[in-house]
């Protein structure tokens, strides 16, 4: 059974993503947990002075995004109905980590599901945008849609590995189980630019990498001191990439300010789906 999270905001952008992934795991038995994020914030004193005097507060700051999940999960049920799948509706207004990590916690959540558009602003780097929030504040895998990227079954699977990231099978369970749904081929792209952690032996990790895929076609490439974001942009459109895998560890305020990690690139340049695993060592 997968119990996958599905963020909404009733957008265009996250109805996308929620239709991606019911394409993506078509065939399985699954449990949907739709869930709207209100910020608290956004509520002034005119919003509940306005209510209904009888309802509670709850009623007052939530009612609306209720009424919308509810509809979006009566659609959702009509589109998979030969499916075996479960849906399920949850509503919180809290700081939109925080209700994320709280639902993963309780809901023994595998995968989140999420729409992006991706984010260029300078202040990225400390504000960042939804899609990377999640990344460096849970501990969850996460598969981020860009904006408009309709679905096709991945059969070519790009897996980047960054400077700061080296092969460990701990972790890459959904991914493994991805490849082996999809049917898909692995494209290794094995980047080294800029700070070098430790020495790399390209051969033993694409011999571990083989091995631990066993069964699955894995291609792979080295890119030494070359800028990452272009051989990502040529390799997507030379290889017919259509979904890109990564891993990433939760990161704190400074670390986020002063990394040279090109996970903020990677995902904001994002063209196709990017499955972001979690690393075991946080």
């Amino acid at each position: 059974m997968n119990n996958i999270l599905l963020l909404t905001d009733f957008t265009i952008k996250s109805e996308n993503a929620h239709d991606y992934a019911l394409k993506l795991f078509k065939g399985q038995k699954c449990n949907f947990h739709l869930l709207s994020v209100q910020k608290f914030w956004e509520y002034t004193m005119d919003d509940l002075m306005v209510a209904n005097p009888q309802d509670d507060i709850n009623t007052a700051l939530l009612g609306d995004n209720k009424a919308s999940l509810k509809e979006t999960k009566e659609q959702l049920i009509k589109k998979t109905l030969k499916e075996d799948f479960n849906f399920h509706t949850l509503v919180d207004y809290d700081v939109f980590t925080t209700a994320i990590n709280d639902a993963v916690d309780s809901y023994n959540i595998d995968l989140i599901v999420c729409g992006t558009n991706g984010k260029s602003d300078i202040m990225e780097s400390i504000f960042s945008s939804h899609t990377l929030r999640i990344i460096r504040n849970t501990e969850c895998p996460l598969l981020a849609i860009p904006e408009g990227f309709k679905f096709v079954n991945p059969t070519n699977i790009e897996y980047l590995l960054d400077y700061d990231d080296l092969f460990d099978p701990c972790g890459k369970e959904p991914f493994i189980r991805l490849v082996k749904s999809c049917q898909s081929t692995i494209h290794v792209m094995r980047l080294n630019y800029g700070f070098i952690i430790e020495s790399i032996d390209y051969e033993k990790e694409q011999e571990a990498i083989i091995k631990y895929f066993h069964g699955t076609p894995v291609l792979y490439e080295t890119h030494i001191d070359q800028e990452p974001i272009a051989v990502i942009e040529e390799s997507i459109t030379r290889l017919a990439i259509q979904m890109q895998v990564l891993s990433a560890h939760k990161e704190t305020f400074m670390e986020r300010v002063f990394s040279n990690s090109h996970l903020s690139k990677i995902v904001n340049s994002a063209v196709v789906p990017i499955l972001v695993l979690r690393t075991c060592h946080q």
